[in-house]
């Protein structure tokens, strides 16, 4: 999968968008493709103060998508569903793997993503 990875802090000059490995989807966990992410202000100050934890650090806290994958220990959730999903990285890639309790469930009728940012509109 692509996602948008990171190897030293900085501003948005050391971001890459490269290949890396998909994530494997937990027991208690779903897996989730990507649709739309958000930035937060947690995923600028880490990048700007804080060293990635290895390389090719896969940044995002926050993001929204389709359930691809469903762990073997959660009930509650389908594939195909719409879910948003926060934790503390990985949102900004293809696919996110993360606990289930880390996902609330989007309303059925909703039928497209939205950006309510009117910079980015």
């Amino acid at each position: 999968m692509k996602a948008a990875v990171y190897d030293q802090c900085g501003g948005p000059e050391v971001f890459r968008y490269e290949g890396v490995l998909d994530p494997e989807c937990p027991a208690d966990g779903v897996l989730i493709r990507i649709k739309a992410v958000a930035i937060e202000g947690g995923d600028l100050i880490n990048r700007a103060s804080s060293p990635p934890p290895h390389p090719s650090y896969v940044v995002g806290y926050a993001a929204a998508g389709l359930i691809a994958a469903v762990g073997a220990d959660v009930s509650g959730r389908h594939l195909g569903q719409k879910v948003a999903s926060f934790n503390l990285a990985g949102s900004h890639a293809e696919l996110r793997a993360v606990p289930a309790t880390r996902t609330w469930i989007m309303p059925e009728g909703q039928r497209r993503w939205h950006c309510t940012s009117p910079v980015l509109r």
